[in-house]
């Protein structure tokens, strides 16, 4: 068997992010505008020289776990000598896509799973599920398994929100397996559609000189930001409620601004997010995310979001061509002179392809 390899694009979050929350989806529907980024999760998968012993690496987190699998595709714990069909460890994104998705498989034979994300978890750029869907088709491939892309993002919501347990909602994984910028519905039968946006070339490159990715300084650790938002969906909230239904259609007008290159447009329903996001959750707004977000308004961004749930991570600063570098060279004094160098631009191109899978 040849080595697989497979990549999946990160993502940038434009707007509606919190309509793709189940507690708000299943009663409401939700719609989300997002494009992927040319950052990426990688997977490689190629036989193990170890007999009877599955190997899975992270070489971001600087981890490795040896395990053993019984003929059930379940770990078999040695010291314990328990079946385990699921993992908690740190590596159980890795673990657990491979069980879930292999447990059928009959004649498996050990492999070694070596995976690398070029953004931290809680980065607000849909790291882990970028990794996901990588993994995932890495092993369609490899095993022979037919996946659509579709099959791909439904299979990485199962493992993330089912298995793993992992807080969120579900624009991440279609924004992997898809590309491109995508307008994706989420219907209140748990339906979702993905409608790719056709931009010209025109459009894209100006999204792209008027858009700067700003990396805070820290990533999101506290998971609770994206509970504590569901809490207020799944109770009731009014104000969240009224804010998210701001929110979904503030991203629909977004849409249509985005479509014929009205950026003033863009900036202003961006402001627009911004403010009901933290109506729904103040815990977005961390100290280092406010004190960007005043410095990048003073120092020529016209318009300001988070990238993905808040607390920590990315920010998405918009801005026009002529103050452009005036933002970017205050950005880079402020990154080398607080948090310790921490926060600082992150250079980036849209890219308008989803996951890939080759084998060498």
């Amino acid at each position: 068997m040849k080595t697989v390899f497979a990549k999946a694009p990160l993502r940038m979050a434009l707007a509606g992010g919190g309509t793709d929350l189940y507690p708000y989806f299943r009663k409401h529907g939700g719609a989300v505008l997002n494009a992927t980024i040319d950052q990426y999760a990688y997977c490689k998968i190629e036989p193990s020289n170890k007999n009877n012993i599955w190997t899975f690496k992270s070489l971001d987190l600087g981890i490795e776990e040896e395990i053993v699998l019984d003929e059930n595709g379940d770990i078999h714990d040695l010291e314990s000598n328990r079946r385990i069909p699921f993992t908690e460890s740190k590596l159980r994104l890795l673990i657990n896509t491979y069980q879930f998705i292999t447990k059928k498989q009959s004649g498996r034979k050990p492999v070694k799973i070596t995976t690398y994300v070029e953004a931290p978890p809680g980065s607000g750029l849909g790291s882990s599920s970028a990794l996901v869907v990588s993994i995932c088709a890495a092993l369609s491939e490899y095993y022979n398994l037919p996946m659509g892309e579709y099959d791909m993002a439904k299979l990485a919501v199962s493992i993330e929100r089912g298995i793993c347990n992992l807080p969120g909602g579900k624009q991440d994984q279609y924004a992997a397996a898809f590309g491109g910028f995508n307008f994706i519905e989420f219907t209140k039968d748990d339906q979702v559609i993905v409608n790719p946006l056709r931009l010209n070339s025109r459009i894209q490159n100006l999204m792209e000189l008027n858009t700067v990715l700003y990396y805070v300084g820290k990533p999101r650790k506290n998971v609770n930001v994206i509970e504590n938002t569901a809490v207020g969906l799944n109770k009731d909230d009014p104000k969240v409620i009224d804010a998210t239904h701001a929110i979904k259609q503030a991203c629909l007008e977004y849409k249509n601004c985005l479509l014929v290159g009205d950026f003033w447009g863009v900036a202003t329903l961006m402001e627009e997010y911004w403010e009901k996001k933290l109506e729904t959750n103040k815990e977005v707004a961390s100290p280092e995310i406010l004190s960007a977000y005043k410095f990048a308004l003073a120092n020529g961004a016209s318009a300001a979001k988070i990238s993905g749930a808040g607390g920590g991570g990315h920010m998405v600063l918009f801005t026009d061509y002529d103050k452009r570098n005036k933002l970017i060279s205050a950005l880079n004094r402020r990154g080398s002179r607080w948090f310790g160098g921490g926060g600082r631009v992150v250079p980036y191109k849209f890219v308008n392809h989803g996951v890939d899978v080759w084998r060498q």
